[in-house]
């Protein structure tokens, strides 16, 4: 039966027995191997000994996570405020969940010595008792110092004792910001409660 060209190509082509030869003896030299079902990895990973963990919930801002019971939050916590007067301003709160303090006026204390030892031109301005507004007890210091010849920095502390975790509170000002935005800042700091 004669078929029109345009039809020809919708036709399946008939293998030549040389070609159909050729795939036989191909087929029959690659080794045959055997049909094993392959278990996905996630079946492997379940079937693994699990290990137990010693865990203890960390939580942080907006997140938790079982952190390992040796381990330590050293967690440094800064809120930004504006560029003024050349510097950044910021409140940075850290937190001593174990001190090596016996009191609170111990801990403020190593912490002045330690800022007048490592600060250049470092001059205390004023150390005192105070208390934050919520009646807590806290102290607090306040120093100058030179970071470079053209900048003098004036830096406020306020140390808290809470339960048994001691919290330190710097915020940092030029000469100008101490008097425009240090009363707010202030405030802010004095504000500061724990949810213990």
């Amino acid at each position: 039966m004669d078929i029109p060209e345009y039809y020809r190509k919708f036709q399946t082509p008939k293998k030549d027995k040389a070609s159909e030869e050729k795939v036989d003896e191909q087929q029959q030299k690659q080794p045959t191997q055997p049909q094993t079902q392959q278990k996905p990895e996630v079946q492997k990973s379940a079937q693994a000994p699990q290990t137990k963990d010693k865990t203890k919930l960390y939580q942080g801002n907006g997140f938790t996570l079982n952190q390992l019971e040796d381990w330590q939050d050293k967690t440094l916590y800064t809120i930004t405020g504006p560029v003024t007067d050349g510097i950044q301003h910021n409140i940075i709160i850290s937190v001593d969940q174990e001190p090596a303090f016996k009191d609170l006026v111990e801990y403020a204390e190593w912490h002045i010595k330690t800022m007048e030892k490592e600060l250049k031109s470092c001059m205390l301005l004023k150390k005192n008792e105070t208390k934050l507004a919520d009646g807590t007890d806290a102290y607090e210091a306040i120093f100058s110092w030179y970071p470079t010849d053209q900048i003098r920095i004036y830096q406020h502390q306020i140390f808290v004792l809470v339960e048994k975790a001691m919290y330190k509170m710097t915020a940092s000002f030029t000469k100008k910001t101490r008097k425009t935005i240090g009363p707010s800042v202030e405030r802010m700091m004095l504000s500061f409660k724990t949810t213990r």
